[in-house]
């Protein structure tokens, strides 16, 4: 988070769990991302060699107003681990044009609004190909089995 530019490229040799949403959000971001730190902890404890392959991304749906320093201190309430980014405008519609995210301001009120959008964690593996996708009624027990199971199983090309 220093204002480099990010690309897929950034990425490759590490497994990502990538998550879209806003540093405003009230309730469902910050769940979610809790579950990804469950996801972590529980990876870090019971398969310390697949842990050190992960890196949570939280990708801003509000470029608007979440700004590298705002990232930033936002960030600081959640799992060491994450890398937050953000863009313009363009940089973020078309990153969540790629992903079909579904991204809407909502209750516009002056500077004030939620940003509605998709609650789907994506899992690329080391390659940056989509490996799956986990749902919010996903629990991060059933996260966990899935992330162990993709990346022990991945086939070798």
């Amino acid at each position: 988070m220093d204002g480099n530019l990010v690309t897929e490229q950034s990425f490759v040799g590490k497994w990502t769990l990538l998550y879209f949403g806003f540093a405003r959000c009230p309730d469902i971001c910050p769940s979610e991302m809790n579950k990804v730190a469950r996801v972590l902890d529980t990876l870090k404890q019971q398969y310390p060699e697949l842990y050190q392959k992960i890196v949570p991304v939280f990708v801003s749906v509000d470029p608007a107003r979440d700004s590298i320093q705002v990232l930033k201190d936002y960030g600081a309430d959640f799992h060491p681990d994450y890398i937050f980014l953000t863009g313009s405008p363009s940089q973020v519609q078309q990153m969540a044009k790629r992903y079909r995210v579904y991204v809407s301001k909502a209750d516009e009120v002056g500077d004030d609004y939620l940003v509605d959008h998709s609650i789907v964690i994506y899992f690329h593996d080391d390659t940056g190909d989509l490996a799956d996708c986990f749902t919010q009624s996903m629990r991060s027990t059933d996260v966990v089995e899935k992330l162990v199971d993709k990346m022990l199983n991945k086939p070798k090309n």
